[in-house]
């Protein structure tokens, strides 16, 4: 189009020089006087021949003075006058005020008299006031002998034209504004044919390119040399996947800058075919994600440090964190040292190693490594980017060196002002630490610190604790936003999903909001909006609420964070994250029941075995005795818990009551038992054990056990009559006579007081000559509350 307009116009300037020499021969016809800087008016043929062959062009002659002597038609339909009204008038008067006054008619007419020509593009005034864009030429009149006798100017109406090329300059200028105003945006067009990328300063930053030649164009290798060389490959083929298809390219990949710092980013981008289907042109953005990459990184650390099943017993769980941090932070080496008393040396305790690089070992002088830093880590850190250039390593830099590290973070523990030990993190070059790196190594720091010393009985809590925290950053939040004038709210998809608002649904909290909230719960929920939202002490609230029952599912707890934002110094709006804690809420209610469990089962262990113990030392014949016979009535105890605890402390089948108890009293198959599977209460199984030992005991030492020809045979059944009833039989023969005892032990008082009030039935012992028997009569439906053992056992 552009080529087309300037032959357009050469041709007019050729038509025009044909016309002024007719119109000087015209001239000598009419006996016009033309004498040096004489006004001329040109002939009424000129005048019609212009008009008839130049009719696109609006064409404007003037004298020397610059009035107007010539005004054809088409000038005429751009400005709005008539040849006759503008005859003889400045061609000032076309001109706007500020070029004017600024001189432009002058400046334009002593270039085209100087140059041959002079460019003529400019908003020009119409005969209604308003102004319009002209693109056109001045050039001089010449007579015959090549004296200038005026100027004619030729132009068109490009208005449209100017403003579209106004419109998209400052399209492209509001786009520039965007992306200068995010540091994290660079932008690339990749012209396939030619394989020339042109890419901004941001982008040719992120691949290690200079920017100057970015701008310029480079083949798309410069860029694929910036690609981290274990993402190379995988890049590669997406773009050619992009090339070959004609599709979109999306890719999330590492680059290394000049500087060899790594940064992670987010491509984006189009690739566009011919109609012959070969790729032409590949535009596109890149994002930089390093911070969201390294915040990802940070919380799956502390995930895996907060999880207890990646840690067993005899993990030192300080290693552990010093590993997490040196792969989550891509640094040498991380490890912790003892200092001695007198601050001069540090051993080393523990360390881990990047591939490659040789752990520390034995003492190291502190001095050695800057005569300075023992201060500066009475500090409680020192946070040093370059070993080489610090006060407070500089004169140590050569043993920094020497181990291969060129920048660090120590961490000092004091103890009455002494120095105690010393955690280091030590990387290969220099580096600059972020404050997010450095919060991310305190939270370590302190949750394994803390994790170590607790004592093994808080340990479940604790890292409860600690999940509950990790998984409150890691949840997915929703959010809306209250708007406190129109009452209306807008909820992103995940604040929908919690509250049970439809995608489509309107919001607002009178209509929908409130009514979602439990009945029980609106009037807090509204109290504490209207604090947070008070003109006396605008601000936040934290809250926790349960919503409305719903058709199938049941309520939700919500946790609910907001903020007060003011405008014009009064609240206007409340921008609240919520976040759905059902199941948080739940185990921590589960939790809570279990303490409470845990506390009823050790209160009547201890019960029993306070039991045990006063009666069993109150009979004994001797400490020693005393002391012996207890033991073995809490390995008995022990067993029967054992059993239980594999069935949660609900019931246990009787044969493993059986077995377990009498399995150190076996001897070579002298104790035999059968009978059908039968479950047991807790108490019930807790007293059969007890009495089997003591049924047990007793026949090795006076019974059927104490000779070598004795035997022991148990046998039990279920009678099914009214109501099932277990009769449970220990019975022994083949021993020395059996006579009653005249005076009863502690035993016999436990296997007939206690069997009996446990099994809720009848417990009988026979001493038999040929062997004693016990049986015990009860019924299988009665299921005594558990408690401790029977209070008469502590009679004397």
């Amino acid at each position: 189009m552009m080529g087309d307009a300037a032959a357009r116009l050469a041709a007019a300037e050729c038509r025009i020089a044909e016309l002024t020499r007719e119109n000087e021969r015209l001239r000598s016809h009419a006996e016009i006087a033309a004498d040096a800087g004489a006004s001329t008016a040109l002939s009424g043929a000129v005048y019609e021949t212009l008009l008839a062959n130049v009719a696109d062009y609006a064409l404007i002659a003037t004298d020397l003075e610059g009035r107007v002597i010539l005004w054809n038609q088409a000038a005429s339909d751009v400005f709005g006058w008539t040849g006759a009204q503008r005859l003889g008038q400045p061609v000032a008067d076309l001109f706007t005020p500020d070029d004017r006054v600024a001189g432009r008619v002058e400046a334009e007419m002593a270039t085209a008299a100087r140059e041959g020509r002079a460019t003529d593009n400019r908003w020009l005034l119409r005969a209604d006031g308003s102004t319009f864009f002209a693109r056109g030429e001045l050039v001089p009149l010449l007579d015959g002998t090549g004296g200038r006798i005026g100027f004619l100017k030729i132009l068109r109406d490009r208005t449209e034209e100017e403003i579209a090329r106004l419109e998209l300059a400052a399209s492209r200028e509001r786009l520039q504004f965007a992306l200068d105003a995010s540091a994290l945006i660079g932008t690339w067009d990749w012209l396939l044919p030619q394989d020339i990328v042109y890419a901004d300063a941001r982008f040719a930053d992120l691949y290690g390119v200079d920017e100057a030649q970015a701008a310029s164009g480079l083949p798309i290798e410069s860029y694929l040399h910036g690609i981290h060389a274990e993402d190379r490959t995988r890049v590669a083929a997406a773009i050619q996947a992009a090339m070959e298809a004609g599709g979109d390219f999306s890719a999330e990949y590492r680059t290394v800058r000049r500087d060899g710092d790594v940064r992670w980013i987010h491509a984006r981008g189009r690739c566009f075919l011919n109609d012959a289907g070969r790729p032409v042109r590949f535009p596109g953005a890149v994002v930089d994600i390093t911070t969201d990459k390294l915040r990802e990184r940070r919380q799956a650390a502390l995930l895996r440090l907060g999880d207890e099943g990646g840690f067993g017993e005899s993990v030192d769980y300080t290693l552990k964190a010093l590993h997490l941090l040196g792969e989550t932070l891509e640094i040498g080496r991380v490890g912790y040292a003892k200092v001695d008393p007198t601050e001069t040396f540090a051993a080393i305790v523990g360390e881990w190693t990047a591939p490659g690089l040789v752990p520390l070992s034995g003492r190291k002088r502190i001095a050695d490594f800057g005569s300075s830093l023992a201060d500066a880590l009475r500090g409680g850190m020192a946070v040093v980017e370059d070993v080489r250039e610090d006060p407070a390593t500089r004169d140590g830099a050569a043993a920094w060196e020497a181990i291969g590290s060129l920048s660090m973070i120590n961490l000092a523990v004091q103890e009455n002002g002494r120095l105690e030990v010393i955690l280091y993190l030590h990387h290969t070059s220099p580096r600059r630490w972020s404050d997010d790196e450095i919060g991310f190594i305190r939270e370590v720091l302190n949750r394994s610190w803390t994790y170590s010393r607790r004592r093994r009985a808080e340990r479940s809590l604790i890292e409860t604790e600690a999940r509950l925290r990790l998984a409150h950053e890691a949840a997915e939040i929703g959010s809306f936003d209250y708007d406190l004038q129109t009452g209306d709210m807008v909820c992103d998809p995940r604040c929908r999903e919690i509250l049970g608002i439809a995608d489509d649904e309107a919001v607002t909290f009178a209509g929908t909001f409130r009514p979602r909230i439990h009945p029980e719960d609106q009037e807090r929920v509204e109290a504490a909006v209207r604090q947070a939202t008070g003109a006396e002490a605008p601000g936040s609230f934290d809250l926790v609420f349960r919503t409305a029952p719903r058709d199938v599912a049941g309520s939700r707890t919500v946790h609910a964070s907001g903020q007060s934002v003011l405008a014009d110094g009064a609240p206007a709006r409340i921008v609240c994250a919520v976040r759905d804690v059902t199941q948080a809420k739940e185990a921590e209610e589960r939790q809570a029941l279990l303490t409470r469990e845990l506390q009823h089962r050790v209160k009547n262990t201890l019960a029993m075995v306070n039991a045990l113990a006063n009666q069993t030392m109150r009979r004994a014949a001797s400490a020693q005795e005393g002391l012996a016979a207890f033991s073995a009535r809490l390995i008995a105890l022990g067993h029967a818990h054992d059993i239980l605890t594999q069935t949660s402390w609900t019931s246990a089948p009787i044969e493993a009551i059986v077995a377990q108890t009498l399995a150190s009293h076996g001897d070579g198959g002298r104790i035999a038992w059968h009978g059908p599977d039968i479950r047991l209460t807790a108490r019930q199984s807790l007293a059969l054990a007890l009495a089997l030992h003591e049924l047990a005991t007793n026949a090795a030492k006076y019974g059927a056990l104490s000779d070598e020809r004795g035997e022991v045979r148990i046998e039990w059944r279920v009678d099914r009559a009214e109501r099932e009833s277990l009769r449970f039989e220990w019975r022994e023969s083949g021993g020395p006579p059996v006579a009653a005892p005249e005076r009863k032990g502690f035993g016999s008082r436990l296997i007939e007081q206690s069997l009996a009030a446990e099994f809720g039935g009848e417990v009988t012992v026979s001493y038999d000559p040929a062997g004693l028997v016990c049986t015990i009569e009860a019924d299988l439906q009665v299921a005594p509350e558990d408690n401790v053992l029977p209070a008469r056992l502590g009679e004397p």
